[in-house]
């Protein structure tokens, strides 16, 4: 994903240190589980090919009826791919999606937060940042719900990297450094390798070059003692770049020619092309142009936009090869090309060094404005990477001081997973002995002693989530409908209680014409901005479909007036190109007020604010009306309004 990483397969590809002749036309459950393991610690390198021959051993040997193998089998399917191939990442991401709506799935958190995982890790290695953080957040929420220390350490490890190639150091070294802790108690060393490796990249963009090479050092012994030659020359590239960085050009320029051998020696273009593009940056700095731009015309045939880091300092570099020999007019789409690439990935770092060398390009066409708005630019967001990089040393100092923390709160984790991987031995073991029962309810005891605050504090999330519409996060009926009566049993005439009921117009075509996904996306927007525009005391509920209900505490229907034309005024103009192009979005709101004369039950007020909903609808939309038989507002005082009756830009 960037050029910090030289080797573009340096993660998640398996192989079986197993010969053929080891497998079994039909393996027993002890074997299969065997092979497993034997994939998932990873200490095998990277032979794809032996890794797809095992896969395929699996498949032929778990039976449809075996559910668990069979979950843990589409987990490692779906990364065992060889990244070589041009289709590869997509056929992942397409077959993670497969996986993902499957009920079988969707009941397991494991499998969901594993294929999730690696969904984002593959649309990352196609340049989808967004998309790849997104599933790396649900997939953390989704290990940690799990309670699974491997997958907890799994997902940190690579949100963490994610987070520290767009700049987040703070979040990012607390991730890795939980990721560490968790590998080294779970003995999975090849992990905890590939970990510490990213950890040290993480604290050389933090600009603590010294604590990378020590770690780069510590990892690349560790590969040197493995004999894995992938691993070692992909460390050497990384410890070129923490000496380019520390303006050693000539040491890193020895580290790149070693890494470039053996590349080649590997036969891997890919990332022999990459390193050719790392060199070309220390060539420059030592003003060898003409040595930059001979590896930077051996790279180009092969780094292509689908390798959007490389690429984008692929065209950045020979840009200042050209403005060099005088050609500034022709570096310019060059720049452009890769000021695509790094806005793309979000590498601010990248766009802070592009935009400089692009003020140089037009000042040397005497394109002044150009120059001086890119120049701008470039302190900007400089100026904006300094500020958060001040911001995040504190956050980082106080990450560091706080590992043991982390490490006594992932010890307990592993020791909690090992006590229910006890209780399931004791299980089996009980169906053969007697005694082992007297056992398992000792181990019972313990375990309930030791869960007891665990399980409050699950029953409260419970209890949080069943009062919680899951769609906009907002109260859902009942807890609505029960806060209204608690309400109104406690309003008063000097205590007055005031509701708003309203709904999305035309929400119907809204579907129709764009689809439920979109509807949904549509639907949360007014939850958000419903949200946004009520005081501290007010509750917002989904009661319906596409109907909410506000309650207003202490709010004569005057104030409930003015509070529901500010929403209906703020969803109109809400932004809702992000979720479709030229959706908009209006709401009708009925507004009613505690009679305390004649309104026996919440019941009725609500009947009345409904009533007012039903006026506004009929009134053409995109209002708000009154409950009529208050005087405390006039209730014909708000604007008519007439919205568009197309599906695809008013709803």
């Amino acid at each position: 994903m960037n050029r910090a990483c030289i080797a573009l397969l340096c993660l998640l590809v398996f192989s079986l240190p197993l010969s053929s002749s080891t497998v079994a036309a039909t393996l027993s459950t002890e074997e299969i589980d065997a092979i497993f393991k034997t994939l998932e610690s990873g200490e095998v390198g990277s032979d794809i090919k032996k890794a797809q021959q095992y896969l395929d051993t699996l498949r032929k040997n778990i039976s449809s009826e075996d559910i668990e193998r069979g979950l843990r089998l589409k987990r490692v399917s779906c990364w065992v791919r060889d990244l070589t191939q041009d289709a590869a990442i997509d056929d992942a991401i397409r077959y993670a999606n497969e996986q993902l709506e499957l009920a079988s799935i969707q009941s397991d958190i494991p499998a969901r937060a594993d294929l999730t995982l690696c969904r984002g890790w593959h649309s990352q290695q196609k340049g989808l940042v967004s998309e790849a953080m997104d599933d790396y957040n649900h997939a953390v929420a989704l290990a940690y719900q799990s309670e699974d220390p491997r997958l907890i350490a799994d997902t940190r490890s690579v949100r963490g990297g994610l987070l520290s190639y767009q700049g987040n150091f703070a979040d990012a070294l607390e991730d890795l450094i939980t990721a560490q802790h968790m590998y080294e108690n779970l003995n999975l060393p090849y992990w905890a390798t590939l970990n510490l490796q990213e950890l040290a990249t993480s604290y050389r963009r933090f600009g603590d070059p010294d604590t990378a090479i020590r770690y780069y050092k510590e990892v690349l012994e560790k590969y040197e003692r493995k004999e894995d030659v992938s691993g070692v020359i992909a460390t050497k590239g990384d410890i070129a770049i923490t000496y380019e960085i520390m303006d050693d050009q000539e040491q890193a320029l020895s580290y790149y020619r070693e890494v470039l051998k053996g590349w080649e020696a590997q036969q891997d273009k890919i990332n022999a092309a990459a390193t050719r593009v790392n060199m070309s940056g220390s060539l420059i700095k030592l003003n060898r142009i003409k040595e930059a731009k001979t590896n930077l015309d051996a790279a180009l045939p092969y780094i292509k936009p689908e390798h959007p880091a490389f690429y984008a300092y692929m065209n950045m570099f020979m840009a200042q090869v050209l403005l060099a020999e005088g050609k500034a007019a022709d570096a310019l789409p060059l720049l452009e090309a890769g000021e695509e690439s790094f806005q793309q990935l979000q590498n601010r770092r990248g766009l802070a060094e592009l935009y400089q060398v692009k003020s140089q390009a037009h000042a040397a066409v005497n394109d002044w404005a150009n120059a001086f708005y890119a120049l701008e630019i470039h302190n900007t967001i400089h100026a904006e990477l300094d500020s958060q990089l001040q911001t995040q040393r504190t956050a980082e100092m106080r990450t560091r001081f706080d590992t043991e923390r982390i490490a006594d709160e992932n010890r307990q984790l592993i020791e909690n997973q090992q006590l229910r991987e006890k209780e399931m031995e004791i299980l089996k073991e009980n169906k053969l002995l007697q005694l082992t029962i007297i056992v398992m309810s000792i181990i019972i005891l313990v375990i309930v002693s030791a869960f007891a605050f665990k399980q409050a504090q699950r029953s409260r999330m419970m209890e949080r989530l069943a009062h919680t519409d899951h769609l906009t996060q907002l109260a859902n009926r009942r807890h609505t409908y029960h806060k209204g009566e608690s309400l109104f049993n406690d309003a008063s005439a000097n205590n007055p209680l005031s509701v708003i009921i309203f709904d999305a117009d035309h929400f119907k075509a809204i579907n129709d014409f764009f689809g439920h996904e979109v509807g949904d996306k549509a639907l949360m927007a007014l939850a958000k901005c419903s949200s946004s525009q009520m005081r501290r005391q007010d509750l917002v509920g989904r009661v319906g479909g596409e109907e909410f209900l506000a309650l207003l505490p202490g709010t004569t229907l005057t104030q409930a007036m003015e509070i529901a034309e500010r929403l209906r005024s703020h969803v109109e103009l809400a932004e809702l190109g992000d979720i479709a192009p030229e959706l908009t979005l209006s709401i009708s709101a009925g507004v009613a007020s505690l009679d305390t004369q004649n309104d026996k039950n919440f019941s009725s007020l609500l009947n009345r604010a409904d009533h007012a909903l039903y006026r506004a609808k009929n009134k053409g939309r995109n209002r708000v009306e009154a409950d009529p038989h208050h005087s405390d507002t006039n209730t014909d005082s708000n604007s008519d309004k007439n919205p568009d009756t197309n599906p695809s830009t008013h709803a």
